[in-house]
């Protein structure tokens, strides 16, 4: 198994640990599964560029939230960089606006991600989830 198998492993079985049996429950086994191959079959290339996606949204997410504008063109950019990555991780790797929105609605309702998103801004997942309503917005009218 080459090393970066072995990554893709590792991120499956913290996955399974932290959140399987919620996935499971929400949304079902085949959706569980389905993730697990997206994850699974991901080159070494589209998981270095995920990762760079997340980075990326992750450093203007720190720089933007304090000013709270979740509509500025810079806003819009970390929310299509974001939504990019995410749908990384979707079926055909088909970017959905109503999965992004549902993605960053949970984000805001989880205290786990609320976390996660404070160690980037103080409100950073309120920020995330209204640049990424915005951005939907803009793509669905």
């Amino acid at each position: 198994m080459s090393g970066f198998d072995e990554v893709k492993k590792k991120l499956i079985e913290e996955n399974d640990k932290n959140y399987g049996a919620e996935i499971r429950e929400e949304y079902g086994d085949e959706v569980y599964e389905t993730t697990n191959q997206i994850i699974s079959g991901l080159t070494e290339e589209k998981w270095k560029r995920s990762e760079e996606l997340r980075n990326k949204a992750e450093a203007m997410l720190s720089r933007l939230a304090p000013s709270g504008d979740s509509g500025s063109p810079e806003a819009m950019e970390m929310a299509r960089l974001h939504g990019e990555w995410a749908s990384t991780f979707w079926e055909n790797g088909e970017y959905s606006p109503e999965a992004h929105l549902a993605l960053v609605q949970m984000y805001t309702e989880d205290d786990r991600f609320v976390a996660y998103y404070e160690n980037y801004a103080k409100g950073g997942a309120a920020f995330l989830r209204e640049a990424v309503e915005k951005y939907c917005k803009a793509l669905m009218n």
